[in-house]
Order: structure tokens, then C-alpha cells, then sequence
């Protein structure tokens, strides 16, 4: 077995432009850090990360990087996109006597569907959660486990679709970043105030209890149905050690941030009671951005959240299994943008086009609704049938065998859809809302009022303003 046990840690990903029109928001693979401080933390001794986000490597390259390292083992995390990236580097790696350990969104992808030559490619693949999970298999393949027997052991578990989960979080060991390693990950678009340079990212909780019926492990930051929290204080003060670094603002990675209301305000109390300034950003429902939450999260610092509005029809709402009446979810949301902006708070409303059951007049209805929110700017996704959905295993054969032939990706061009749309005339639908919220003339001139530093910084406002401008000429181009 080559190397003295070396572990190279990698994330294969495609260049952000492959996958969407607009910027992407590039974040570290906390998971992959995850693990990198607990097997730093035993061996005493650096473990190298390669983040495909941050390179231009092709599958062939990555390889001889991680070669040219003699591991013994190596961890591939793969999003959905990048499985056959995954499948060449595993190959090339497994070929040469390394042991290759499977992790992400790939992994929950060929639990469902089949993908030629994956299994080839990965000796232990790991489904779920692996920040404490791969650690604790490392340990068992040091102390000489036959890579055989723990196979039966990950495969099996795959099999049976039950993933490993953290079950503990205030456990897990922290992360290490430096400052220079925080600067390659941005936040890319505008927020308000003082634009910060250095973002820092990090987890509060794991699971999310929501049953909505378009969720899926590839989209989750997480997994499990049931939220494990970390305690405030020495979450924040894995807070205090990253601004101490150098980050002048955080990103919440939760799947949604304020879920446990009681432990999310005891962070915010927390972060006040230090007297910590720093503006911060996180994922939240609308339910969730009650007037108390709301104030709590303004004191604390927060500038901006994502917001999971869906869609502006009720029927729709329902149909996703959103709340049990579509209408009070409305309510819901137009009462969560009303405390946000009571309290100077930003938002993205995130949307979805072609949901199942959605028709032409439902899309009006959510550019209408998009529109009455008057959120910072709104983010529009195609609706992706993922087969660990549970929208997915409602299906009878028939369906599902359409949904394994369509698209793999909500960034893929869609072949079919659950929708009343025709599939071909979903990217028209997204570019008709895009087109109707951010080409008024209205919106313009107040963001512009709203977020001029984000686009005058010196360095950056030549390549900025090009790419908002390219952007919208191709939103004008589509019919």
C-alpha cells in the first residue's frame, strides 16, 4: 500500500459556468474541513485538501495530484454533475492500489439510480453525514480492518439506504482556516452595507424535521429528519476564533438556521452579550421569520437571508408539502418580508418553476408575489424530481421511470417535468421571471441606490458590472 498512510482529501467540481448562467456562491466543503481536523487532530500531521471549486483540473490531472501525494487513502466528495469526474478519478486512483472512499452528493445519487462504472471506481462509499463517520473508518483501516470486510459493512448501508448521521455536533472538532483559505471563498452578491472581502462559513445544526415533499439529500446541506443542535457558546466561539482569523463576516451553512427557535436565540443573545459586530447570512423559511426571531437575528448582526418562498400559489405550496394550507403560507411569507424589512434585514426569495401541478398561472402568480415582497433579488429554480424525494417514491412505475430519464440536475436543461409546463419551455418560463422582477426600471434605480459600493469596489466594478450586464442581455435574448 503506497505512503506511510497519507489521506488526501478532494472535492471534484465543475467550473461554476458549466452548471448556471449566474454567479455561484463558491463555499468551502465544510465537511471535507471536518474531517481534516479530526485526522489532523489524532496523526499531529498536516492532511491536504484539494478543492476541484478552486481548480481548473481535469479528471486526469486531479489524479496525478493526488498520486504524486502516495496516499494510502482518498476521500472524493462529488456533487450529482461531477459523477462522472468522480467515476474517471476514482478509477485512476483505485488502479493504482489507493483506497477510494465515496462522499456527497454522489453517493446519494447511485443509492437510488445506477451511474456505469461507480461502484468500480470506489472501494467504501459513505452515505450521510461523514464529518465523524469517514474519520472513524480511517481508524479501522489503521488498525488494519481488511478493506474487504468494512466494504460489506458501507455498501450495505448504501443498500438499505441508511445513512450515517452526526449525532452529536458539539463532538465534531473544529475546523482549521487560514486567512488566505477563507479569501478564495466570496459571497457574490450584494448585501447590505459595508462590503466585506473575507467570508468564514460554518454549521449550527445537522437534519432538518420539515417533510417537504421536493427535498432531497443532494440539495441538503445535511441529513437526517431529526435536528441535532449545537450548543451557543462554543459555537460562538468557533465564531470568535474565525473573525480572530480574519473573516469579516460569516455564512450560516444550515439547512434552515432558526428551526430550534430556543437555541437560535441563544446564539443571538450569545453574540450580543460578547459584543461581536459582524454581518452574517443564512437559509430560513418564512414560518420561521417570526417578529421576535427576526429582531433577534437583526441585533445579532444578520444582513441577509435566503428565504424559501417556492411559489406564490397555494396550490402549489400544498403540492409541495410545504404547509398544510397554501394560503396561510402566503401569509407567512408576506409577514416574514414585512419583519425583515422593518428590521433593515435583506432577503433573496428563492423560487421554483415547474413544480408538480404548476400551470402558466401559477408562475404569474409567483412574479406577482416576488414582485409585493420587494426582496433584494430572487433566485429561480427549476424543479428537479430527485428519486430520494419523497415526491419521487410516491410515484407509480411509470412515472418514475420518466423521472430517471429526465433531468439529473436542477441546473440541467430539463426533459420532463411534473408540471402542466411543457419541459422545453421551462428555462423560457425562468427567464420571463427573472426578466419581469429585476428589468423594472423601479428595481433598478433602488438597488443601484441600495448596493452601489458592491459594484465601485476598484478592482472588481469593471468585471462586475460586465457580468450583471451580460447576465440581463441574456434574460432580454429568450423568449
Amino acid at each position: 500500500m503506497p505512503g506511510e498512510w497519507v489521506v488526501i482529501l478532494s472535492r471534484i467540481e465543475r467550473a461554476p459556468e458549466e452548471l448556471t448562467g449566474h454567479p455561484r456562491h463558491i463555499h468551502p466543503a465544510l465537511d471535507l474541513k471536518y474531517i481534516q481536523a479530526a485526522l489532523e487532530g489524532e496523526s499531529g500531521k498536516t492532511v491536504e485538501l484539494l478543492d476541484g471549486w478552486l481548480q481548473t483540473w481535469s479528471p486526469a490531472q486531479l489524479s496525478a495530484e493526488i498520486l504524486a501525494r502516495k496516499p494510502a487513502i482518498a476521500v472524493i466528495k462529488a456533487m450529482t454533475p461531477c459523477i462522472d469526474e468522480a467515476v474517471a478519478v476514482g478509477t485512476a486512483l483505485r488502479r493504482e492500489g489507493v483506497i477510494t472512499v465515496a462522499i456527497g452528493q454522489q453517493v446519494n445519487h447511485v443509492a437510488y439510480q445506477s451511474c456505469p462504472g461507480w461502484f468500480e471506481a470506489f472501494d467504501i462509499p459513505v452515505l450521510g453525514d461523514p464529518e465523524a463517520s469517514v474519520p472513524a473508518l480511517i481508524r479501522r483501516l489503521r488498525t488494519g480492518e481488511p478493506v474487504s470486510e468494512l466494504a460489506k459493512l458501507y455498501h450495505g448501508a448504501l443498500e438499505q439506504r441508511e445513512p450515517f448521521l452526526v449525532k452529536d455536533p458539539n463532538t465534531l472538532p473544529r475546523p482549521r482556516f487560514t486567512r488566505d483559505e477563507l479569501a478564495c471563498y466570496p459571497f457574490p452578491f450584494p448585501i447590505p452595507g459595508r462590503r466585506p472581502r473575507i467570508w468564514a462559513y460554518l454549521l449550527s445544526a445537522w437534519g432538518c424535521p420539515h417533510r417537504c415533499t421536493h427535498c432531497s439529500g443532494v440539495v441538503r446541506k445535511t441529513y437526517g429528519s431529526m435536528l441535532r443542535t449545537r450548543d451557543p457558546v462554543p459555537l460562538v466561539d468557533e465564531i470568535a476564533s474565525l473573525l480572530e482569523t480574519g473573516a469579516e463576516a460569516i455564512v450560516f451553512e444550515d439547512d434552515t438556521l432558526l428551526c430550534d427557535r430556543e437555541n437560535f436565540l441563544g446564539i443571538c443573545e450569545e453574540i450580543v452579550r460578547r459584543g461581536l459586530r459582524f454581518p452574517w447570512i443564512a437559509h430560513a423559511r418564512p414560518d420561521e421569520l417570526d417578529a421576535e426571531r427576526v429582531a433577534a437575528a437583526a441585533a445579532a448582526g444578520a444582513v441577509l437571508f435566503k428565504v424559501g418562498v417556492e411559489s406564490g400559489s397555494p396550490r402549489v405550496i400544498e403540492s409541495l408539502g410545504k404547509a398544510r394550507s397554501g394560503e396561510a403560507w402566503i401569509g407567512h411569507i408576506e409577514t416574514a418580508f414585512e419583519n425583515l424589512h422593518r428590521h433593515n434585514v435583506g432577503a433573496v426569495a428563492l423560487f421554483l418553476v415547474g413544480s408538480p401541478g404548476e400551470a402558466a398561472e401559477d408562475v404569474a402568480k409567483s412574479i406577482a408575489l416576488a414582485i409585493r415582497l420587494r426582496s433584494d433579488y430572487i433566485q429561480v429554480q427549476v424543479y428537479c424530481a430527485y428519486p430520494d424525494s419523497p415526491y419521487y417514491v410516491g410515484l407509480d412505475a411509470e412515472r418514475s421511470a420518466m423521472v430517471q430519464s429526465g433531468s439529473q440536475y436542477h441546473y440541467d436543461k430539463p426533459t420532463w417535468t411534473p408540471s402542466k409546463l411543457p419541459a422545453e419551455e421551462l428555462l423560457n418560463h425562468q427567464a420571463v421571471f427573472y426578466r419581469r422582477y429585476y428589468l423594472r426600471a423601479g428595481y433598478i434605480l433602488w438597488h443601484l441606490r441600495r448596493f452601489w459600493r458592491f459594484y465601485l469596489t476598484p478592482r472588481t466594478a469593471a468585471s462586475r458590472i460586465a457580468g450583471t450586464v451580460a447576465w440581463i442581455a441574456g434574460l432580454r435574448g429568450r423568449s
